[in-house]
C-alpha cells in the first residue's frame, strides 16, 4: 500500500514539474505580425526581405496561406526598429518529408539580402536527418548545445516555435517543450533582426519548409511587475487585463501572463495571501449577476492553484460592486477613466 501511495505521488509531482516546464508567456504588445493574407499566392510577401527567393502559397491539409522558404534561403521580416530588450517571436512552421533543415534566430544583420545569416546568427537548427541530433543550438558557425526532439512526428503537421528574448537570455519551445535556454548568451548586436532560413546543403532538398502565424511582440514584463509592486505597496491594485471569452465565459490566453506574474509572487512569497474580486460592466441586457460574476473570479482562482500549486485557502473570491468606485477615488478627484469589460480587484490579506 504504502508502495502504491508513493508511486500515485510521485506520478502527481511529474504532472506538476511537467505542467510547470512550460513558461513562455506572449509579449503584449505587437510590433509586427503576419498571416500573409494581403499578399497574393505566387508572390513574396510584401513585408519581408529575403536573400533569394520564396513565395506565398497555399497548403494542402493546412488553412491560410505559407510563406515557403527553399534550402539556401533566408528571410526576414522588415522592422522598424531592432528588437526590444524583453520581446518573444512565435510561428507556425510545417515540415513536409522532402523538406531542407530549418534554422531560425536572431542576428546581428539587419537585412538578409545584404549579409549572410549563416556566420552571424544566434539560433536554432531542426534537422530529420539519421546520425544527427534534431536540435542543435548554435551561435554563429559554433555549436553551443544539441537536444532530442521527435522532428520525424512533426513531419506533415503544425509545430508552434516560441522564442523568448531576455536581455541576454535565449529560450526556445517547439509546442510546449523547452529545447533552449542559455541565460548569457545574447549581446545587444544580435538584436537587429528575427530570420528564418532553409538549411545549407548539397544537393538542395526537393521542398522547401512553409512558415506561417508570424507574431513578435515587446514583452510587458515591467508593466506586470508594475502591478505586483503596487499591489505589494498599496495593498490593492485594479486591472481590466483580465477577460473571459464572451461564449464560453472561460478565461482568455491573453489573461493568463498576468495572472502567471500573480501566481509566481505567491509561489515566491509563501505569506503572500489575496483576495479576488470581480465585477462586470453593465451590458445592453441590463447588470451582470452577483453569482455569475462570482463564477468567472473562482475561475481566476482555479488557474493560479492548478498551475502554481497553491493551496486553496490563500486566494479569497468574491464580487464587487464598489471596483469602480475604488478606480475614481484613486484618481484623486479627477474623472475616471471609463473602464470596460471584467475588471479585477486583487487585495493582498
Amino acid at each position: 500500500m504504502k508502495k502504491l501511495f508513493a508511486l500515485i505521488t510521485c506520478f502527481a509531482c511529474l504532472q506538476y514539474l511537467t505542467a510547470q516546464s512550460f513558461d513562455f508567456i506572449p509579449g503584449g504588445n505587437t510590433i509586427f505580425e503576419d498571416r500573409f493574407e494581403a499578399d497574393p499566392v505566387g508572390d513574396f510577401p510584401a513585408r519581408w526581405s529575403t536573400s533569394s527567393g520564396g513565395e506565398v502559397v497555399q497548403l494542402d491539409g493546412f488553412d491560410g496561406k505559407w510563406l515557403r522558404v527553399n534550402g539556401n534561403v533566408a528571410v526576414n521580416p522588415e522592422l522598424k526598429k531592432k528588437l526590444p530588450e524583453h520581446c518573444t517571436i512565435e510561428f507556425d512552421l510545417v515540415i513536409k518529408k522532402e523538406s531542407c533543415r530549418t534554422v531560425f534566430g536572431i542576428t546581428p544583420i539587419s537585412d538578409v539580402a545584404a549579409g549572410n545569416i549563416y556566420y552571424k546568427r544566434i539560433g536554432v537548427t531542426l534537422q530529420n536527418m539519421t546520425g544527427y541530433p534534431d536540435v542543435v543550438i548554435g551561435k554563429d558557425v559554433m555549436d553551443v548545445g544539441t537536444k532530442n526532439f521527435s522532428i520525424e512526428g512533426y513531419i506533415d503537421r503544425v509545430l508552434h516555435v516560441s522564442i523568448a528574448i531576455n536581455k541576454t537570455r535565449f529560450r526556445v519551445y517547439l509546442d510546449e517543450t523547452k529545447i533552449a535556454d542559455m541565460p548569457k548568451l545574447i549581446v545587444p548586436e544580435y538584436r537587429n533582426n528575427f530570420f528564418i532560413a532553409g538549411g545549407e546543403s548539397v544537393p538542395a532538398a526537393p521542398d522547401g519548409i512553409y512558415i506561417s502565424n508570424v507574431r513578435i511582440a515587446a514583452g510587458d514584463v515591467d508593466a506586470r511587475s508594475q502591478l505586483i509592486k503596487q499591489l505589494m505597496d498599496q495593498g490593492s491594485v485594479v486591472t481590466s487585463n483580465i477577460s473571459f471569452n464572451n461564449q464560453t465565459n472561460e478565461v482568455t490566453p491573453q489573461s493568463y501572463p498576468l495572472l502567471d506574474t500573480l501566481g509566481q509572487a505567491m509561489v515566491a512569497d509563501p505569506n503572500l495571501n489575496i483576495q479576488l474580486n470581480g465585477m462586470e460592466q453593465t451590458t445592453n441586457a441590463g447588470a451582470v449577476t452577483d453569482e455569475v460574476v462570482k463564477a468567472k473570479v473562482d475561475k481566476l482562482k482555479a488557474y493560479i492553484v492548478d498551475k502554481f500549486n497553491i493551496g486553496v485557502d490563500r486566494i479569497v473570491t468574491g464580487a464587487s460592486n464598489k471596483i469602480k468606485q475604488k478606480v475614481a477615488a484613486a484618481k484623486n478627484g479627477k474623472p475616471a477613466t471609463k473602464l470596460k469589460g471584467f475588471l479585477t480587484e486583487i487585495v493582498k490579506l
